[in-house]
Parts: structure tokens; C-alpha cells; sequence
């Protein structure tokens, strides 16, 4: 079993689309011990206004939740990450921040983020 501050059974991956707090808490009642919020564009985090509170809905039985992120600006990455520590902080904390690396699709390269980057 791995520890970061919390024992880790099972995870529920981050999803676009589907990693909501409906989906999130259903995965957690059937085991899930740690979830991810769906993957946040870290361009819409800082320049669209509701974003946040649109998809970042939590509660108690939505701890411990992982935040993913993901872009191809540094500052732009950093500036998201900042303001979702703050909006966690503030409504129901975070966990932690996960930014995206590794995702394979056609609309991560298209967006230069997710593996993408690991080319650059």
C-alpha cells in the first residue's frame, strides 16, 4: 500500500467529461479511496470567470481529491495551479495537484498538452 499522507487502496482516475463529484462520490461508495477531478484546462482556470466553481464541485465524502491540470504555458500552469490551491482552500481543500503529461489523444497533441510534451 502506498502512503502520501492518507493510505491508498483504490483510485479513480481523472476523466474529461465524466470525473465529476457525482461520478467521484459514486466511485468512492463502491471503494475508491483517492479520486481526480476531471483533467482542467489551465487556461480556462485563469481566464474564465465560473470555471472553477463549475468543476471543481466537492464535499467531505469527496476527500482526498486530486486536482489534474494540464497546458503547455509554464506560467500559465502555474498562475491555474495558485488559484486552485486558493479556491480549494477556501471551499472544501485539495489534496493535491496533478499536472497532465501523459495523455495520448489526437486533441491533447492538437492542443500541445498531455504527452505531447514530452516531446518538447
Amino acid at each position: 500500500m502506498m502512503h502520501i499522507g492518507f493510505p491508498m487502496l483504490l483510485c479513480a482516475a481523472p476523466m474529461v467529461g465524466q470525473s465529476d463529484i457525482a461520478f467521484r462520490i459514486l466511485c468512492r461508495r463502491w471503494g475508491a479511496s483517492l479520486a481526480y477531478s476531471e483533467m482542467l484546462f489551465s487556461d480556462r482556470v485563469v481566464g474564465e470567470q465560473g470555471y472553477l466553481k463549475d468543476k471543481l464541485q466537492s464535499c467531505q465524502e469527496d476527500w482526498p481529491l486530486v486536482v489534474q491540470i494540464c497546458g503547455n504555458d509554464p506560467a500559465t500552469m502555474a498562475r491555474a495551479a495558485s488559484m486552485i490551491e486558493e479556491y480549494c482552500n477556501q471551499n472544501h481543500g485539495v489534496d493535491a495537484i496533478d499536472i497532465n503529461l501523459g495523455c495520448p489523444q489526437k486533441r491533447a497533441a492538437e492542443g500541445h498538452y498531455g504527452s505531447y510534451l514530452l516531446e518538447k
